[in-house]
């Protein structure tokens, strides 16, 4: 089964040594093609490892029948995940999701895009720390290539269960577009004030970024060897 929605998102690299990134993974990690200079354009700093960061605007039209136009997500998950030991074969593995509302759209229901952590019950959620702010321009020396986007978003995702994984494919080619690379800063926050494991805690300076409005086609949780078979590689060009 497929679904497909309209993904108007920023993503952004940010580099975190290697022993805090695999500190949140309980799978081993695989080194980056760092040499591939068509992916990786520069130097990547030295023992770290990739983490992606990532925030937009999602239309689908499944949200019509619960009159919500468009949902605000973001997402913290960390790419080239060896899930099957493989030492080749990557997927993601997310440390955080989050989707909410806009314009003052309530869809507790569904997830917040903010996690409560303290309850007010005579006036109800009176602390809702943030995970990360992104503040950017398009980039004048980009740091990464938009492939190096690309290859990151379609890697497929290890599910909840541990058990299986999930393709959301994101194709970024259609007219309207509108690619560009970015440059920012990229703050984490993390407990108590904030919502993101103290690992990834941190202010990233002049980082590289990528805007674009992406279609993004959805499949069913599947094996984990098979998600990673059926990847679409025109996707991540």
């Amino acid at each position: 089964m497929l679904r497909t929605t309209c993904y108007n998102a920023t993503w952004f690299i940010l580099p975190v040594p290697k022993a805090s990134v695999q500190s949140l993974v309980p799978y081993p990690l695989i080194t980056p093609p760092f040499s591939d200079k068509p992916i990786f354009l520069n130097n990547f700093p030295p023992n770290t490892h990739p983490v992606v960061v990532a925030t937009g605007y999602q239309n689908d039209i499944r949200m019509v029948n619960l009159e919500i136009p468009s949902l605000l997500g973001g997402n913290v998950y960390i790419p080239y995940t060896d899930y099957l030991r493989d030492g080749k074969t990557p997927f993601q593995y997310a440390v955080k999701n989050y989707i909410g509302g806009v314009n003052d759209q309530d869809v507790q229901a569904l997830v917040p895009f903010k996690q409560v952590i303290v309850q007010n019950q005579l006036s109800g959620p009176s602390v809702k720390p943030e995970a990360f702010d992104l503040l950017f321009m398009t980039a004048k020396t980009p740091l990464y290539a938009e492939r190096t986007f690309h290859v990151m978003a379609n890697q497929p995702q290890i599910q909840n269960n541990k058990l299986l994984c999930q393709r959301n494919t994101y194709y970024i080619n259609e007219t309207f577009a509108e690619p560009k690379l970015r440059s920012g800063n990229v703050t984490v926050y993390s407990p108590p004030t904030g919502a993101l494991p103290s690992a990834l805690m941190g202010k990233y300076i002049r980082q590289g970024g990528y805007s674009a409005s992406a279609e993004m086609v959805g499949y069913n949780p599947e094996s984990c060897k098979h998600a990673a078979a059926n990847v679409d590689p025109k996707a991540s060009q």
